[in-house]
């Protein structure tokens, strides 16, 4: 490979470099003003901690309304979509 070649790639590796550390340091600003805006003085890692354990219990909580509901579906001889329909609710989940 000629030397201008190599010296062109590691120039723009540079450049590159350089860009990225940029935007490093821009993106880390901004989350320590939205932290400071929103006082969360929680780390990335332990938001993602309790947001899978709150899933984890809205799933728990989820699967035993719907035993419930199986079980009021099973005693009147219906389906558990009757069930539901009955009662108001819609059986897909709302985000």
């Amino acid at each position: 490979m000629p030397p201008a070649t190599s010296k062109a790639r590691i120039d723009k590796q540079k450049s590159d470099l350089a860009l990225l550390q940029t935007q490093n340091t821009s993106l880390l600003n901004k989350y320590q003003t939205l932290t400071g805006l929103h006082k969360i003085d929680k780390s990335a890692e332990e938001i993602m901690k309790e947001h899978i354990a709150n899933l984890k219990k809205y799933n728990e909580l989820r699967d035993t309304g719907l035993g419930l509901a199986q079980m009021i579906a099973d005693e009147k001889s219906c389906k558990l979509s009757e069930v539901f329909e009955e009662m108001g609710y819609e059986m897909q989940d709302r985000l």
